[in-house]
C-alpha cells in the first residue's frame, strides 16, 4: 500500500531523469487522478491517504457515506470516484516503472482529453494534442460562418470531459452520395444534399469525432456525413471504438492509403469518390516531423508512439500535403475547404506548393502559442 504523497515524491524521483521537475510532478498527480480517481483538490487535502486497491475499492462503493468518501480495510478514506476508473487495479509501482521508462501516462490510463471527451488511446495510435483542438475550432467555426446561417460562434472545448448526455445520431444509407455541383461562396444551408467532410489520417479519430459531435445540432435539416480514412488498422480498431464510448453512429471510418491512390491520375481517387463522393471539408494531421528532428523528440514520443504517424523523409517533408492536396482538386465541391496541421518549419515551403497547384486562397495561421500551425486552403 503506498499513501498518496509517498507515491508523488517517488515518482518525482523517479522520473527526474527523463522530465523537468514541473513535468514530473504534473505527470504523478495526472496518474492519480487518471487511474486511481483521486482529484487533485483531493490529493492536496489528504496527502496521506492511501491510494485503494482493488479490494477497497469494493468496500468503498459498499460503504459509502452521504459525503461521498467511504472506509477502506485499514480505516482509511477512499475516494467516492476510485472504485469506477478502469484501470484501478494497476499497481502503483508498476504504475511508477512505466511512467520512469518513458511511457506516457495517456497510455497507462487508457484515454486523453480531447474536445471535452475521453478519446480511448494505447500503444499504436497518436496521443491526440492541444494543437489540434485548436483545428478542431477553427473548422467549426469556418463551417457555421460559410456554410450555415445564423451564429457562427463556437464554444472553446479545451475543458476536461463533458458531463453533458451526448444525443445520438442516425446513420444514414449509403445510396446517396451526393454528386451534385454548388456556387462558390454561396452555399446553400436548406440544400438537400448532405455536408461531407472526410478527415484523412484520422489516428484515434479524434478529428472527425468532434468535428461531428460540434456540428450536428446545427444540420438539423439536412444530413451530416463525417469521415476518416488511415492506413492503420491499430489507429482504425481506436478510431471505431470510440463509437461505443462515445455513444454515436457517425463518424463512418476506412482503411484508405493515401499515397497509393494517386496514379493514375485519371481514376486514382475513383474507388473513393465512388464510395463517399464529393466532399465540402477535407482536414488531415498529417505525419509532418522529419527524421533530422528525432534528435529533439521526447522519450515518450520516440519509444511509444507510432513513428508511422510522426516521421517523414527529410529528402520529402510535403509528401503527404502534396497528395491530399491532389485529393482535394479532384473531391472538394466548389466552395469546399481543405484544412491543415502543418510543421511550422515548412510553413512556406508548404505555402508555395499550394500555389503551384493552383490554390488560390492559402492562409496560413498560428496556434496559441505564435507557431505557423494551421493552413486553410479553398
Amino acid at each position: 500500500m503506498k499513501a498518496v504523497i509517498d507515491f508523488i515524491k517517488e515518482c518525482c524521483k523517479r522520473l527526474s531523469s527523463i522530465y523537468s521537475p514541473e513535468e514530473a510532478l504534473a505527470i504523478a498527480r495526472r496518474a492519480l487522478e487518471d487511474i486511481y480517481g483521486i482529484s487533485r483538490t483531493r490529493q492536496l487535502t489528504y496527502p496521506d491517504e492511501d491510494i485503494p486497491t482493488a479490494s477497497e475499492k469494493v468496500l468503498a462503493s459498499k460503504h459509502s457515506s452521504p459525503a461521498g468518501q467511504g472506509l477502506g480495510t485499514q480505516g482509511v478514506r477512499v475516494s467516492q470516484g476510485a472504485h469506477k476508473t478502469d484501470n484501478g487495479t494497476l499497481n502503483p509501482s508498476d504504475v511508477i516503472e512505466r511512467l520512469a521508462s518513458g511511457e506516457p501516462i495517456q497510455y497507462i490510463a487508457g484515454f486523453e482529453y480531447f474536445c471535452g471527451e475521453k478519446f480511448k488511446v494505447g500503444p499504436g495510435v497518436l496521443i491526440p494534442r492541444p494543437e489540434t483542438e485548436e483545428l478542431v475550432n477553427l473548422i467549426a467555426e469556418d463551417v457555421k460562418r460559410d456554410f450555415l446561417s445564423g451564429d457562427a460562434s463556437v464554444p472553446n472545448l479545451r475543458t476536461p470531459a463533458s458531463k453533458t448526455p451526448v444525443k445520438s445520431v442516425r446513420c444514414p444509407g449509403f445510396t446517396d452520395t451526393g454528386i451534385t455541383s454548388g456556387k462558390a461562396g454561396n452555399f446553400s444551408p436548406e440544400a438537400h444534399r448532405s455536408f461531407k467532410i472526410f478527415d484523412v489520417c484520422t489516428g484515434s479519430g479524434c478529428i472527425a469525432w468532434s468535428l461531428h459531435k460540434i456540428l450536428s445540432p446545427r444540420f438539423s435539416s439536412r444530413t451530416l456525413e463525417t469521415y476518416g480514412c488511415d492506413i492503420s488498422d491499430t489507429a482504425l480498431q481506436y478510431a471505431k471504438g470510440q463509437r461505443i464510448t462515445l455513444d454515436r453512429c457517425w463518424p463512418m471510418f476506412l482503411h484508405y492509403d493515401v499515397l497509393q491512390s494517386v496514379l493514375p491520375p485519371s481514376n486514382g481517387f475513383s474507388v473513393l469518390k465512388s464510395f463517399i463522393g464529393k466532399l465540402d471539408v477535407i482536414v488531415s494531421n498529417p505525419p509532418y516531423i522529419a527524421e533530422k528532428e528525432k534528435s529533439l523528440m521526447h522519450k515518450n514520443v520516440l519509444d511509444f508512439e507510432p513513428g508511422q504517424a510522426i516521421f517523414v523523409s527529410d529528402e520529402d517533408p510535403l509528401l503527404f500535403y502534396r497528395k491530399i492536396a491532389e485529393m482535394a482538386r479532384e473531391l472538394l465541391y466548389p466552395g469546399g475547404k481543405l484544412y491543415f496541421e502543418i510543421n511550422p518549419l515548412f510553413a512556406e515551403e508548404l505555402e508555395q506548393m499550394l500555389k503551384d497547384k493552383n490554390f488560390q486562397n492559402i492562409s496560413i495561421m498560428e496556434d496559441l502559442s505564435g507557431r505557423r500551425r494551421f493552413a486553410k486552403v479553398f
